[in-house]
């Protein structure tokens, strides 16, 4: 058996990185004399009248790069949820795969042919939503509204990208934000990001005299979980107090683009969500301007679906919509591809 050896360069290295993460956490740890309060909104968890029908999403997707060419397989899915006739339920799974070809002429990095997938994803998953969204009320999404929305480009996508449903990525974003647009007109779509990447709280809850050094290491979680830890959010569930992003607001290049376009989707309500005390809020972003009590009759109405501090139907549609890269393997061994040469066959290494 080989061992890979590890040398002392690389001990010293990682004492380095622990030694300056256990700064950043003192650091940080100061916080609780920083924060401000924040106001706090309990949900409604006694239904009055039934729960309503939702439409669940999710997607996912597996890329291979190959000596000849990368391929992948996409697979979004859509579940429409309901507590008052389960016989309503639906699901739709729809999958679409393809190939890029690497050419003298032009290859795209590995980054930006990952990007593409992620809209090409996205894309799918808004079009088997609005498959499921007819009798129900509200849509969920796994993922923030914002990440929905980025990724906007004007970088031609390859014509060795198959299969040829669009020529650019602003096709792609195009087609997810329209989709969304669509779906806001039958529906209430609520984004549910469980790992928020963009803080909206940094201002509202850290007092003004904290130095910028602290507020750059922080994010809204360790300030939300401050905040719990000091016994200032309630054992119930509840929202907090919600922050508006307008058009100005928005992240590069979202700012710039055609705000006439955008308008239907601005500004954007973010609002943190417990539906179980024991567990982490989640960020939650909804299309359109909501006041507090709008939010707190709106998420109430998906809480009979969230008592373990998650939407189930979230939860099922992701089980359903998992590719992972044994299910991959599986498919290609269905095809005859019992091994695929990677490039590295000089050493006698297959995938």
């Amino acid at each position: 058996m080989f061992v890979i050896p590890i040398h002392d360069l690389s001990i010293d290295n990682l004492s380095a990185a622990i030694k300056d993460l256990t700064s950043n956490v003192d650091s940080v740890n100061t916080l609780h004399k920083y924060l401000r309060r924040v106001d706090v909104y309990l949900l409604k968890t006694s239904q009055l009248v039934e729960p309503p029908d939702v439409v669940a999403s999710d997607s996912s997707r597996v890329a291979r790069m190959l000596s000849l060419a990368t391929v992948y397989v996409i697979q979004a899915a859509s579940l429409k949820a309901s507590l008052r006739s389960p016989s309503a339920s639906r699901l739709v799974v729809k999958p679409l795969a393809g190939y890029y070809i690497p050419t003298y002429e032009e290859v795209i990095p590995h980054e930006l042919l990952g990007r593409i997938l992620q809209l090409a994803s996205k894309a799918l998953e808004v079009r088997v939503t609005i498959e499921n969204v007819e009798g129900c009320s509200i849509a969920l999404f796994d993922g923030s509204l914002i990440s929905f929305l980025w990724g906007y480009g004007l970088r031609e996508i390859p014509k060795t990208f198959y299969p040829h449903n669009y020529k650019s990525i602003k096709d792609l974003w195009y087609d997810i934000s329209s989709g969304i647009i669509k779906i806001l007109k039958y529906v209430r779509p609520l984004f549910i990001s469980k790992t928020p990447i963009r803080s909206y709280y940094i201002d509202k809850i850290l007092s003004d005299n904290i130095s910028k050094d602290v507020k750059d290491k922080v994010n809204d979680l360790l300030l939300i979980n401050a905040l719990r830890g000091k016994g200032e959010l309630p054992k119930t569930p509840y929202l907090l107090d919600p922050v508006y992003v307008e058009y100005e607001k928005l992240p590069e290049p979202l700012n710039r683009l055609n705000v006439d376009f955008l308008k239907p989707l601005l500004p954007i309500t973010i609002t943190y969500v417990s539906f179980n005390p024991s567990t982490y809020p989640y960020q939650v972003s909804i299309p359109g301007r909501l006041e507090p009590d709008e939010l707190v009759d709106l998420i109430s109405t998906i809480y009979p679906y969230s008592y373990s501090g998650y939407p189930d139907p979230l939860k099922v549609i992701h089980s359903k919509c998992k590719l992972t890269n044994a299910e991959f393997r599986a498919i290609l061994y269905k095809l005859g591809v019992s091994s695929i040469p990677t490039g590295r066959e000089l050493l006698g290494e297959f995938l």
